[in-house]
């Protein structure tokens, strides 16, 4: 299913005879082949009598292909096809079934990419490059700590700056080392972003609920994962990431990470992590940043969990992990939030986009708060941390 693509143009203020249907969901179009004459085109038919422009779309497709379309707009333009008909083409989000074929010989869905893919009717191919464009804008993607991914198909497009090669680096090592649920890179479209394979997967609302526990379990486990997996990887950058201080750190735990693991950047399949996503803040870190960020998100640190709660859940971040203590992760909290605090400030005081979009949301402000919570809570965790599990 999908929503109704934004409007290109209104409906043309001509005498609309014949009307195809643009079907769009997830950046990509339906394309529909005909035996006579052959080729592909977008499905629809002659408007009849008493209808209108719009009806006569909906009521084709219900005949054609069985399922439910709304319009929402119209591609510029009107091609004649003889005897005095005029074809123009509206642009339709999917509201209901699946797109079955019984007037042609087959169905297939088209990403932008793919549109030259096909041989279409002589009369349809007018329509294709703004209809190119219009599938370049994709389908918005919620989750994420940045913002800007859309995704088109199977792939996610992100834009890019003076960081993605050496995140593109990134992911190539650990697609290397067989890492699971890391996008690939699959290059830059014609808009400049990067296009990765899309990780399909729930993401989970940490403002209403939390991680199971074999969820918690299994992202740091993964974070380990990932760790082992970048040992010896040092990449000058640049990386887009607040410069962290990690001088003081052991030579074994200065790696680069993930710098953003929280279950906004995580999909599951259950309790199955399938997907980790938004590695534009990947950079230099130490294993005990990485977890500390997890701790922030996912015991959750940010919001008053119960201590007990915050404290078993800390020692199954560490156990799982197998690396640095539950106690000095907590210790590592605070002066991580600082950093981010401050790069924050950077970020709104350059005007860049991330930091724009922090703002919007109420940042730093909120972690400010948050932290000052945090502050009043340590001795009792701590507390805790120290008495037999």
């Amino acid at each position: 299913m999908g929503g109704v693509p934004s409007s290109v143009k209104d409906m043309p203020d001509l005498p609309v005879t014949v009307v195809g249907a643009a079907i769009v969901a997830a950046g990509r179009v339906l394309a529909a082949r005909r035996t006579r004459p052959a080729g592909w085109e977008f499905p629809g038919g002659k408007v009849e009598p008493g209808e209108t422009a719009g009806q006569a779309v909906a009521r084709e497709i219900r005949e054609e292909l069985g399922c439910t379309v709304r319009v929402g707009g119209w591609l510029p333009g009107s091609v004649s096809i003889g005897a005095g008909f005029e074809l123009t083409v509206a642009t339709c989000g999917l509201v209901g079934g699946e797109p079955v074929p019984t007037e042609h010989e087959a169905v297939r869905w088209l990403g932008p990419e793919e549109l030259d893919d096909v041989d279409w009717l002589p009369a349809d191919r007018p329509f294709l490059d703004p209809l190119r464009e219009l599938l370049l804008d994709g389908e918005p993607l919620a989750g994420g700590n940045v913002g800007g991914a859309v995704r088109i198909g199977g792939t996610l497009r992100r834009p890019t700056g003076p960081w993605t090669p050496a995140v593109h680096r990134l992911l190539g090592r650990l697609a290397e080392q067989d890492v699971p649920a890391v996008p690939r890179v699959l290059g830059i479209d014609a808009r400049g972003r990067e296009v990765l394979t899309y990780l399909p997967g729930r993401v989970v609302d940490v403002d209403t609920e939390l991680l199971t526990e074999a969820q918690l379990v299994a992202l740091a486990g993964w974070a380990r994962r990932l760790h082992d997996a970048v040992a010896g990887f040092d990449d000058p950058g640049p990386w887009r990431f607040f410069e962290l201080s990690t001088g003081g750190a052991a030579p074994q735990d200065r790696l680069v990470g993930h710098n953003d693991l929280g279950p906004y950047n995580c999909c599951f399949l259950g309790d199955r992590l399938v997907g980790v996503f938004d590695w534009d803040m990947a950079g230099p870190s130490t294993r005990v940043f990485e977890l500390a960020h997890l701790a922030w998100n996912a015991v959750p640190l940010f919001r008053p969990v119960d201590d007990r709660q915050a404290a078993h859940r800390l020692r199954l971040i560490a156990t799982s992990y197998g690396g640095p203590g539950a106690r000095e992760i907590l210790e590592a909290v605070v002066p991580l939030k600082r950093v981010g605090i401050a790069g924050i400030r950077a970020w709104i005081a350059a005007g860049d986009p991330a930091g724009v979009a922090q703002q919007a949301i109420g940042e730093p402000e909120s972690t400010e708060a948050a932290l000052a919570d945090l502050r009043m809570r340590l001795p009792r965790i701590m507390h805790l941390l120290e008495l037999p599990s």
